[in-house]
Order: structure tokens, then C-alpha cells, then sequence
């Protein structure tokens, strides 16, 4: 056969007919081709998913940064806040030192608390609020972006304006001062070892049981059976240095506390923070939420009485007043101390003691009450909460300016 008749025979022959001299060939690169299909398909699944975990792991460690940004803009803004509050603490004291006579008050008291979404709409507003804004402004905690950019814009001064900054802060502060020291029960005790006769006689716990006392309270504690004598016990109990209870009973005062899971102990030491008062027996639900507000870890113990709250007044008199007055006498007595205190500023304490007598009423001790008030505080806590976007942080400082003209910190917690 002509050589170039058989060439051309076998390149026209189909391929996938037996004889073919590439027939067994191209079954071996159809084997082939296959594979490299899956390996393909497998190559492209493995960059997907790589490509998915990149993209998401690059996602969370934005996100991740942004709220680490608005985390710490939040916690500078609520120490903005506490700064300011302390400078205002600050100029107080010096005033007060310098014998500048202060008609209305305190400094610290003349100024409303420190609320800067308040501030942009009022600045925004010219001096009115929009009822929508308030609203907006109290579920969010912070004006929108639009308030938030005009009120930068409308407050500029010099190059930078006063609230010319990304986020939003309140601040707010209290006289601890008006409250009752509870750090001080038993002071009076003989070696630290407290009895109920000696706890009777204790300036604090009288204090304490006269905020408790008034013939709503008295129906208050006789729905839950409790006895105030016995939770101002347990409240000495907790930080005298016995290990015995100082009630009529007596008893081994750990034993109140075994029954707990897990157990534990008195402290025989002073209180930390006010959330510890709620460790002690008696203390932990409605007793410390009604009249936790009026307690206090900090001072020498006397009341201010020109920053005390109606029910503080109300227990100093029926502490320090023979016979106690009925709940609808004390209430007019409230009101007519608050009227006249406004008009005569009292300076000293001799004034409210006589302000009593002249009310007609009959103090047991007035020494004990001349011991027991006062009219100038030097503890204060400043509460700050800074927000940015979504995230916010607080700020609760102690300030202690009894012995410090810069404020000495007593406590300092950040949430």
C-alpha cells in the first residue's frame, strides 16, 4: 500500500474505533482530563472558602476596631465629665477658703448636671427644645448626626468649637454628705465589741433607725416581718470585731450566713463599696432598695443639712425630737424648713436647733444634735457616662476633699 494513502487512512479513521493505532491512548487522556476536572473543582472550592475566611476574618477585625475607637472616645468623654465636675469641686473650695460668701449655695450646687445632647439642642434651637429631639435624645442617650454637626458648626469659637467633638456625655454629681455613714456604727462600742444596749445609744444606728421608723415604714416592715433593730445588728455584726451578734438574743453571727450557697463569713472589717451592704442578712432585696439611697461610706458622719434629702430631714428630727412627730406634722415641718432655710441661709448648727425650738418642739439632746449636722461638705461622688454610637462608658468617682485641695479619690470604678 502507497505509504501516503495509509498515513492518510489512519488520520481520518475515528479515534474511537478499535484498530486505531491511538485507540488505547485516548482512553488514557480521556482518564486524564477527568481528574483535572476534579482537581479544578477542588482548587476553586479551597480559594472560596480561603477567600471567605480572609474576608470575614478582615470584617470582624473592623468591626473589632471601630467599637475599640468608640470604646475609648466613650471613656475619655465620661472622664470629661468628671474632670469637670472635680475643677468645679475645685473652685469651690478655694472660694470657700478664701471667705467668698456664696448666697445661693455651694458652687457645685449652682450648676445643673452636665448633659451635652441638652446643651447641643438648646445651642441648635436658640434656647428651645424640640419636644421629638428630647425623646430621641432619651432612648438613644445622644442627639442624631444632623444635631450633632450643626451644633459643631453653630458653636465655634476661635478655631475649635465647645462642642466640636464625636459623641455625647451627662455627668452628674452628689453630696455623699447628706447620707448616713453607715461605715460608723459601733465607733461607740467598747474595743470594738458592740452590745444592743450600747447599739441603742449609737449616734448612727439611731440615725439609721429613725430614716426607718414613721407609721408608713412601720407598716412597710410588719408586712414583711422585720425587725429594724435586727438589721442594723446585723449591718454592725458585719463590720464590728466580735463574732458575737449584738441583739437581746445574742448567737454566734457567721451562723447567719451558713445557710447560704456557698457559705461564708462576716467580714469583721469595714464595707468596700455599697453593693457589699447587700451580703449581709437582711440587706439583700427591698430593705437596701428603699433606703440604700440615703446610705453612705464616706464622711465624718454628720449631715449636710442644707443638701439632705426630706427623708434624712425628717429622721434627724424624729431621731433628736420628743415626742416624735406624726408623719403629717413632719411633712409640714419639712416644707417650712425648706422655706426658711431659702430665705435665712443657716451657717452654723445652733441655727437649725433653735429653728427646732421655735417650731415648738422638744429636742431630747441638742448637744447630740449640734454634734449630729452640719452645713459644708467635703465628700462628693461624680457619676459620668460617655457614649459614641452604640457604645458607652461610666465613670463613678469619690472625691475626698476633707484633707486634699485637689480632691484625694476614695473610689473609682469604670463599667
Amino acid at each position: 500500500m502507497n505509504p501516503l494513502r495509509t498515513i492518510w487512512r489512519f488520520l481520518t479513521l475515528p479515534r474511537g474505533l478499535k484498530g486505531h493505532p491511538f485507540y488505547g491512548a485516548a482512553r488514557r487522556r480521556g482518564s486524564r482530563r477527568g481528574v483535572a476536572l476534579l482537581m479544578a473543582i477542588t482548587t476553586i472550592a479551597f480559594m472560596t472558602i480561603l477567600v471567605t475566611e480572609i474576608n470575614y476574618t478582615a470584617r470582624v477585625r473592623l468591626v473589632m476596631s471601630a467599637h475599640g475607637r468608640d470604646e475609648a472616645g466613650a471613656y475619655w468623654l465620661a472622664r470629661s465629665g468628671v474632670g469637670l465636675y472635680q475643677l468645679i469641686l475645685i473652685a469651690d473650695r478655694q472660694m470657700a477658703d478664701q471667705g467668698i460668701p456664696s448666697t445661693f449655695g455651694a458652687l457645685w450646687q449652682l450648676i445643673p448636671p452636665i448633659n451635652t445632647p441638652l446643651m447641643r439642642m438648646l445651642l441648635v434651637g436658640g434656647g428651645s427644645v424640640d419636644e421629638d429631639e428630647v425623646k430621641a435624645m432619651a432612648q438613644a442617650g445622644q442627639v442624631s448626626d444632623e444635631l450633632a454637626e450643626e451644633s459643631r458648626e453653630e458653636s465655634r469659637f476661635a478655631d475649635k468649637g465647645f462642642l466640636d467633638f464625636e459623641g455625647d456625655f451627662y455627668a452628674e454629681i452628689t453630696d455623699e454628705e447628706q447620707k448616713i455613714n453607715i461605715s460608723m456604727l459601733g465607733k461607740s462600742c467598747d474595743g470594738g465589741v458592740c452590745s444592743f444596749a450600747t447599739l441603742q445609744q449609737d449616734p448612727m444606728a439611731q440615725a439609721l433607725f429613725g430614716l426607718m421608723s414613721g407609721q408608713e415604714n412601720d407598716q412597710w416592715f410588719y408586712e414583711r416581718n422585720l425587725d429594724r433593730w435586727e438589721l442594723i445588728a446585723n449591718l454592725t455584726d458585719w463590720i464590728d470585731l466580735d463574732t458575737t451578734r449584738c441583739t437581746p438574743q445574742g448567737g454566734y453571727e457567721d451562723s447567719l450566713y451558713q445557710r447560704f450557697d456557698p457559705p461564708y463569713l462576716s467580714k469583721n472589717g469595714p464595707f468596700d463599696t455599697m453593693e457589699e451592704i447587700r451580703l449581709v442578712e437582711g440587706w439583700q432585696d427591698d430593705v437596701m432598695d428603699r433606703f440604700g439611697a440615703n446610705l453612705t461610706l464616706y464622711g465624718d458622719g454628720k449631715i449636710n443639712l442644707l443638701t439632705a434629702s426630706p427623708e434624712m430631714l425628717e429622721a434627724l428630727i424624729k431621731t433628736h425630737v420628743t415626742p416624735p412627730p406624726s408623719d403629717f406634722e413632719l411633712e409640714r415641718l419639712i416644707q417650712q424648713w425648706e422655706l426658711d432655710s431659702s430665705v435665712l441661709i443657716p451657717s452654723k448648727p445652733k441655727d437649725f436647733a433653735d429653728w427646732i425650738k421655735n417650731q415648738g418642739l422638744t429636742l431630747l439632746d441638742e448637744q447630740k444634735l449640734l454634734n449630729a449636722i452640719k452645713f459644708k461638705s467635703s465628700v462628693f461622688t461624680v457619676q459620668s457616662t460617655g457614649q459614641v454610637g452604640d457604645t458607652s462608658a461610666s465613670i463613678t468617682a469619690v472625691f475626698d476633699f476633707s484633707s486634699s485641695a485637689q480632691g484625694r479619690i476614695r473610689y473609682w470604678r469604670v463599667e
